[in-house]
């Protein structure tokens, strides 16, 4: 998929598995402090990958380069949804990279075990130290500078809801 250059959130471009209200649970929640983009190119450090997380959070303030995207250091979460083609990236190659760039909070979003998880405190190294796992059905917190979001996951069905 080639993400569009400044596409901001449409319920329409976030995978079928979070089709319920959280994007707008989100956006009502950051209230002009930050922004939210949905399969929108991020520029990371290293020019071997680029990714267009499925969510991401953006910092209040943050600008984009002169490509016309943001980079790395103003995300402060990201929120993958995985699917059987995106396992390994999302479980593996991403959390690596996003944990190595800093990036504050990590939801890998697991429709096939009802599963959030939530990754904090990330490590030069390509981990996170803290790693919370949330069942759907249960609030999910994401905490970015300064503030609480809160995700209501009650409407995410499991992969064999999906059909």
């Amino acid at each position: 998929m080639c993400p569009a250059p400044g596409t901001y959130w449409t319920a329409s471009t976030f995978p079928a598995v979070t089709a319920s209200r959280s994007p707008t649970q989100i956006k009502q929640q950051l209230a002009a402090r930050g922004d939210i983009l949905s399969d929108v190119m991020i520029d990371f450090p290293s020019g071997q990958c680029g990714y267009a997380p499925d969510l991401a959070v953006i910092a209040p303030g943050a600008e984009r380069n002169s490509r016309g995207r943001f980079e790395w250091h103003s995300l402060e979460a990201v929120l993958e949804v995985v699917s059987k083609s995106s396992r390994d990236d999302d479980f593996a190659k991403k959390v690596r990279l996003y944990a190595e760039c800093g990036i504050p909070v990590n939801v890998v979003i697991d429709p096939e075990a009802g599963i959030c998880t939530v990754h904090r405190r990330p490590t030069r190294t390509g981990a996170y130290e803290d790693e919370t796992e949330v069942p759907f059905g249960a609030d999910l917190v994401l905490p970015p500078a300064g503030r609480e979001i809160t995700v209501r996951t009650q409407g995410f069905p499991k992969a064999g809801d999906l059909g």
